[in-house]
């Protein structure tokens, strides 16, 4: 009997041991593909600080996700970066991409495929912009950072290109009307004149940020004064729609004609042409700027230093500034996605069904809101009814600059596409626009500021009622003409004569100044700029027929 029970046994065993052997082995190719515990590498432009190891949103991510991160931030100039890397043929698993420099040299691999079958939660997510990621070839190569928006978009916010003002000056001036490009400046120069000094140093009343890629805020002004939205490099005009650089066109002549005028009378930061973005947030975080012009975001570091110091009177208020009061002003438009600008996975990544697997759990709702508003508990708590809130300490935690690098997974935020608009329970992604925390934080200074121009928001100041965008918008999201090629050795070259003549238009004597203007547009002209003008109505033209339902 004893025997039999042993023998019984053996068999049992033996079948449940080949069993088990049938069932791990039918499994093996799903393992492989689990979320197992892995560390992915990013590229990045954002110039933002190297995590701490304890920061505990990437510690949550890291639970959560099973995955660590580690970040390649830019230093230096972009295009050297990433020439460099594409002549080496070696990449961090992600990279960050703002133009198609690494699409155009196959460092990307596409991403329709592997989302389909392994995280289709993430093109369920993108929506109607799962088709504008498309290149020519067909494929999605990259995932747009911002722009997606779930639900309905609860910002207040304003960060676009405006001229931007200190708040010290309107409140100074009496918060008047200032609606031209001359009145703008008269603002300025009559506080500059009162005040030649702040904080013990010189007053700087128009500074000019012309470093690297970031240089657009040296040309870009005169679209936007003539009324124009944000269209990159041209504008767009006529039926059928004519693409057109405004880099020659007299708007510019007009813009650069003022900024000549100012600096004879010294109102121009000529330190500006020499700056490198250090140095830009440094004098914006001295205080000492009266105005600018620029996306908020490119310049909010130095906001936040003024903020963190105490003098949140001489922060930055956006203005919808044009040339002519019979000009409507087009700086604030419909919410769109960030198309241009995402994370793709490197050809040189090892798993990429693991890193789409990952994107797609970071895209759940508890992680994103995590990101978000921060640690529920720590950084946040819900009340007895169930609506969220954050306690006077909280909130002064969560806009210092300091503490935000140490607590929020602010790279995080910037590469990897993220919630917009509202979560579940009809919350804002963003925890301070829900209206009591929105009334909690609002500084007297901007509460002042809205009372005095009837408005309740930075947005409403720039455009309360935004039009359409027009069925192309924005050209500068569309494909950058491929290296090589006769348009973007055109711009490459046009880009260089804007560096060379521009600074020169605004230093040179006034006598000087129609004649330098003339050579401008001359070597425009020689550098081929209509050959870009025309790849771009190419592609706008394809952008039409694509995106007309």
């Amino acid at each position: 009997m004893k025997k039999f029970i042993t023998m019984a046994s053996i068999f049992a065993l033996l079948v449940i041991l080949f069993t088990g052997c049938q069932k791990k082995e039918a499994a093996a190719p799903a393992a492989k593909d689990d979320r197992y515990p892995t560390t992915l590498s990013v590229y990045t432009i954002e110039p933002r600080p190297q995590p701490n190891a304890d920061n505990p949103v990437y510690k949550y991510i890291q639970e959560k996700t099973g995955v660590t991160l580690t970040w390649d931030i830019l230093v230096g100039e972009v295009k050297q970066k990433q020439g460099t890397m594409i002549a080496g043929g070696e990449y961090p698993d992600l990279l960050e991409l703002n133009e198609t420099q690494f699409i155009d040299a196959g460092a990307l691999i596409p991403l329709e495929d592997l989302i389909e079958e392994h995280a289709p939660y993430i093109k369920k997510f993108m929506g109607d912009t799962w088709d504008k990621l498309r290149s020519d070839d067909g494929h999605i190569y990259y995932l747009t950072n911002f722009g997606v928006y779930q639900g309905l978009d609860q910002s207040p916010y304003y960060g676009d290109s405006a001229l931007w003002v200190q708040k010290e000056v309107l409140k100074d001036a009496g918060y008047p009307k200032v609606v031209t490009m001359d009145q703008y400046f008269d603002l300025i120069i009559n506080y500059a004149k009162k005040n030649p000094t702040i904080n013990g140093a010189k007053t700087i009343p128009f500074t000019i940020l012309t470093f690297d890629w970031r240089a657009f805020c040296l040309w870009n002004p005169p679209n936007f004064l003539a009324g124009f939205p944000n269209e990159g490099n041209g504008t767009v005009t006529g039926t059928p729609p004519t693409y057109k650089n405004f880099f020659t066109q007299d708007i510019s002549k007009r813009w650069f004609k003022k900024l000549n005028e100012l600096d004879k009378q010294g109102y121009i930061d000529r330190e500006a042409f020499t700056d490198n973005y250090d140095q830009y947030i440094a004098k914006i975080s001295s205080g000492r700027v009266l105005g600018l012009h620029d996306q908020r975001w490119q310049f909010q570091t130095g906001d936040d230093a003024l903020r963190d110091q105490g003098m949140y009177n001489r922060t930055m208020a956006p203005l919808p500034i044009v040339f002519d009061e019979s000009i409507r002003p087009w700086y604030r438009n419909q919410k769109i996605p960030n198309l241009g600008r995402g994370i793709g996975i490197s050809v040189s990544a090892k798993d990429p069904v693991r890193i789409i697997k990952f994107i797609n759990d970071l895209l759940q709702e508890d992680v994103q809101r995590t990101i978000e508003w921060g640690i529920e508990g720590k950084d946040w708590q819900f009340d007895a009814s169930g609506k969220p809130y954050r306690t006077e300490q909280q909130r002064k935690d969560w806009l210092d600059q300091n503490w935000q690098n140490n607590n929020r997974a602010l790279l995080m935020r910037d590469n990897f596409p993220s919630w917009e608009g509202t979560f579940s329970g009809g919350f804002p992604s963003v925890l301070e626009d829900y209206y009591p925390e929105r009334e909690a934080l609002a500084y007297q200074e901007d509460k002042e500021l809205w009372a005095a121009y009837g408005v309740t928001s930075y947005a409403e100041l720039m455009d309360k009622d935004p039009r359409p965008n027009n069925i192309w918008f924005p050209t500068w999201s569309m494909p950058n003409p491929p290296d090589g090629s006769e348009a973007q050795i055109a711009l490459v070259r046009q880009e260089n004569t804007r560096r060379k003549y521009l600074p020169q238009l605004i230093l040179a004597a006034p006598a000087d100044f129609d004649k330098i203007w003339d050579e401008y547009v001359a070597q425009s002209e020689k550098d081929g700029i209509a050959t870009y003008e025309q790849y771009m109505q190419t592609e706008m033209d394809k952008r039409i027929k694509a995106w007309t339902k």
